[in-house]
């Protein structure tokens, strides 16, 4: 019992025992779904640059704007879709809103980002395969 040339498994089951260890650690399909919609979210690269600036400080629409260089409006919209996922929060400072992230497990996320070596091939020659 191996492996066929096409990579898929001869037999139904090998590693019953394995398997019934690992499936209480699988997330079901409702959090599955739930954690689907959060990479959703951030595959999205302005997104990303909005929770990246977060991750270091609270800042306003107009500060993140002038950040990252894109309209106040446009900032908006990616701010109400980061606020719908639960990803960002704000707190009212007079007129303005001041927004931070809600999960510490993105800041700790976006902060590995930051740190983890860049990889050389990550270039224009991987995206047109």
């Amino acid at each position: 019992m191996g492996e066929q040339e096409d990579g898929a498994c001869e037999a139904v089951v090998v590693h019953g025992i394995k398997l019934a260890a690992l499936q209480p650690l699988l997330p079901d399909e409702d959090r599955s779904q739930v954690e689907a919609e959060r990479f959703r979210v951030l595959g999205d690269p302005t997104r990303l640059r909005i929770l990246s600036a977060l991750s270091l400080a609270e800042l306003c629409v107009c500060d993140l704007s002038g950040l990252l260089g894109i309209t106040q409006t446009a900032t908006s919209q990616h701010l109400k879709i980061l606020r719908a996922s639960g990803m960002v929060r704000y707190r009212k400072q007079g007129r303005m809103a001041i927004y931070r992230l809600a999960d510490p497990t993105l800041t700790a996320l976006l902060a590995r980002m930051r740190t983890a070596p860049r990889e050389e091939g990550l270039n224009h020659e991987r995206r047109s395969v």
